[in-house]
């Protein structure tokens, strides 16, 4: 299996813990490097192991980082929203494939990374497009919604549907209580739920 790692970090540190739509047209430099710093983290933690035992592999590594600060340079100067998060995510699909032979051996395993993948694909990324679309405020944290999705993917991908459901029930319930403004992400979450697990566990054999 393809170890995707340089994807994972960058999807982690753009969606996980931040909110990229918060960076757009921002001026304030401690803002910048208070992400900049928690970027570096994250990339190191996904290929610590790996990536400082060659040459290729710490060039890799600062060709990653300089990428993904390129993305963040773009946001910076309040560029096209869907533009911009389909290059980072598409770039770094592509090069973390070209990539991908630097984990063979890595302590984070592909499969393992996969599976985060899948749980990031589910949660956080979703959230981004809602923003991106106009389904959420730009700065809408949509904690339950993240929430209720990565519930599903777990029970899901473990083959326990009647948990899953009952995430998708309790989302539900705590958007009719405490939201109660129907959006159509209120369907949009489960579906999202019920179908990513599914794909990835056909993925992940």
């Amino acid at each position: 299996m393809i170890g995707l790692h340089f994807f994972l970090a960058h999807a982690v540190s753009d969606y996980s813990f931040t909110n990229p739509m918060k960076l757009k047209g921002e001026t304030d430099i401690k803002k910048w490097l208070k992400h900049s710093i928690w970027v570096f983290v994250v990339f190191l933690a996904f290929g610590f192991d790996t990536l400082f035992n060659s040459p290729l592999g710490i060039i890799s590594f600062v060709l990653a980082l300089g990428f993904h600060f390129f993305v963040d340079f773009l946001r910076f100067k309040n560029k096209n929203n869907l533009l911009i998060e389909s290059l980072s995510l598409i770039g770094f699909f592509i090069f973390s494939i070209i990539f991908s032979f630097l984990f063979s051996n890595s302590y984070i395993t592909p499969i393992f990374t996969m599976y985060l993948i899948g749980m990031v694909c589910v949660s956080v990324i979703p959230t981004q497009i809602f923003r991106i679309t106009g389904l959420l405020e730009a700065k809408e944290n949509e904690s339950e919604g993240i929430s209720e999705r990565l519930a599903m993917f777990v029970f899901i991908f473990a083959g326990n549907f009647w948990l899953g459901i009952l995430a998708a029930v309790a989302g539900l319930v705590y958007r009719l209580f405490f939201r109660k403004k129907f959006n159509p992400v209120w369907y949009l979450s489960p579906v999202i739920g019920v179908i990513v697990p599914l794909i990835f566990k056909a993925i992940i054999k």
